[in-house]
């Protein structure tokens, strides 16, 4: 039997579960029979919220209030996708509206609050803040707005004090932007010399992070395919170089996949090449297809990609072809760049399926790598889950670098690693380097890598802010800020330190 309130009430289970992309299906499903229904739009866009798909929630909670334009707790919650995007004066409009339905709501009195706060404007938090806490005495949101505009008066300890508070809190977490905003006061709390409290925020954010979706990454952790793939490839042969992909050449002059564990520099090395007129660049996009995935998932799939031949190799190539048009258009005549750091460990996918591509690989200080991803937020999926905790991020770091090494002594690749501190201190000798192994020539344009995010590039906006900083020097070395709280993982680390030759302390 089909009916939406079968699909709506399984779906409802899986949400308890934390099972956000298994409830999305089902709410999905109800909507096909009752595409009118805003009680389901809802639960689609609060599905999306969790999977942090911001923009889609919001067009999700837009479908809601088409049938329901009075739904007030709709208004506040796409105001919270909209600051989730970066639209703040829409953002300020949704809560506002919600407000004009529900004057005591304290949720969007926060949200106004920390708007404010980003707007460098203490008199409006200190007013919205003021009336949230005033209907809600323990209001986290509001709280966080108050820490953020107390930070950037210069008041520190009034800042961690009441940022202390809120981490004691049960509804603490419940606010994707709060999150944001606690992690860019541990961001400050670091520059101002308080890295300890810095720690305490991040791993909270991250703790919090984990709560929310530890059930949905139970069974499928990335960590575990890399085991699989690492006792296979502990015991496999050589592989032998597969036929060369014809369609690639028509398509394209050349193919290059950006890799390297997430931090290590990729963003700045497809920002470079972006640059060049002779090449198309695509950000983070995963344009292998599920099928092709499925490969490395099992002894059994790994045996039979190593041996895959021409007629099953041809429609792999062509579906990942397909997406590439789909995100960049047509890549005719012009060097093809795929940056996706977490292609990583798909090495035998490459090998087998374009064995004529380049592989450049970015390699980092694997202590400044861990505490980096470690700090940053990320769109939450099967990789980067692995990033909330040190030695979660530590020891997936250790496997993904096993596994790449195995991949480069056993398999056909064309790979030429890239050091971030080389581009760093010798920008020129090493870019030079990387346009010989890609196949094109030097260009002026690539000094200017900045310019790629305003246009050449549709980068995340994380990246977008990290490759407008331009070539800087203070990143390198940052873990010493840390050492008391990476001294537990170093010993994981310890062996690929010096497998890239950088110093022990």
């Amino acid at each position: 039997m089909r009916h939406p309130a079968l699909f709506s009430a399984r779906g409802t289970c899986f949400w308890h579960l934390g099972l956000y992309d298994t409830a999305l299906r089902d709410f999905e499903a109800a909507l096909e029979l009752a595409p009118r229904n805003p009680v389901l739009w809802n639960a689609v866009a609060e599905c999306l919220m969790k999977l942090g798909e911001w923009k889609s929630a919001g067009a999700a909670y837009d479908s809601a209030l088409a049938g329901a334009p009075r739904l007030v707790q709709t208004h506040y919650r796409r105001g919270v996708a909209l600051q989730m995007n970066g639209q703040r004066q829409a953002a300020q409009a949704a809560h506002r509206r919600a407000l004009e339905l529900k004057p005591d709501h304290a949720g969007a009195l926060a949200s106004l609050a920390l708007i404010a706060a980003s707007e460098g404007n203490p008199e409006k938090v200190a007013q919205f803040a003021g009336l949230a806490l005033a209907l809600d005495g323990s209001q986290p949101t509001a709280q966080i707005a108050l820490a953020a505009s107390e930070f950037r008066r210069g008041d520190l300890d009034g800042a961690g004090e009441r940022t202390r508070t809120v981490l004691q809190q049960a509804r603490f977490g419940e606010d994707p932007r709060a999150n944001e905003v606690l992690r860019e006061l541990a961001d400050g709390f670091d520059l101002v010399g308080r890295p300890t409290f810095a720690f305490t925020l991040y791993s909270a954010v991250n703790r919090k992070r984990r709560e929310i979706h530890g059930r949905r990454f139970a069974h499928t952790r990335s960590s575990r395919e890399v085991c699989g793939l690492l006792s296979w490839f502990e015991r496999s042969r050589h592989w032998e170089r597969s036929v060369g992909s014809p369609r690639t050449e028509a398509e394209t002059s050349g193919h290059v996949f950006v890799l390297g564990f997430a931090r290590s520099g990729t963003t700045l090395i497809e920002a470079i090449l972006a640059r060049h007129p002779q090449v198309v660049a695509l950000d983070e996009r995963d344009c292998f297809s599920d099928q092709a995935k499925a490969l490395l998932s099992s002894a059994a799939g790994i045996e039979r990609l190593s041996v895959l031949g021409p007629d099953e190799i041809g429609p792999l190539r062509d579906s990942y072809w397909e997406k590439v048009r789909s995100c960049c258009g047509p890549t005719a005549g012009r060097v093809f760049v795929d940056k996706w750091p977490f292609n990583s460990r798909r090495l035998a996918l490459i090998a087998r399926l374009f064995p004529d591509a380049g592989v450049l690989f970015a390699v980092r200080d694997p202590r400044d790598v861990v505490l980096s991803c470690f700090r940053r937020s990320f769109v939450m999926n099967s990789d980067t889950f692995e990033f909330l905790t040190l030695d979660d991020c530590a020891r997936y770091y250790s496997q993904v670098m096993e596994l790449a090494k195995h991949s480069r002594d056993k398999l056909p690749l064309q790979l030429r690693a890239v050091r971030y501190e080389d581009l760093v201190g010798d920008f020129d000798a090493t870019v030079r380097a990387i346009c010989d192994f890609v196949g094109i020539g030097w260009n002026d344009g690539m000094r200017d890598f900045g310019g790629a995010a305003d246009g050449t590039l549709e980068p995340r906006a994380q990246s977008r802010r990290q490759i407008r900083m331009g070539l800087y020097t203070g990143a390198a070395g940052r873990w010493r800020r840390y050492a008391e709280q990476l001294a537990p993982v170093l010993p994981i680390l310890h062996p690929w330190i010096e497998h890239f030759g950088y110093a022990p302390d």
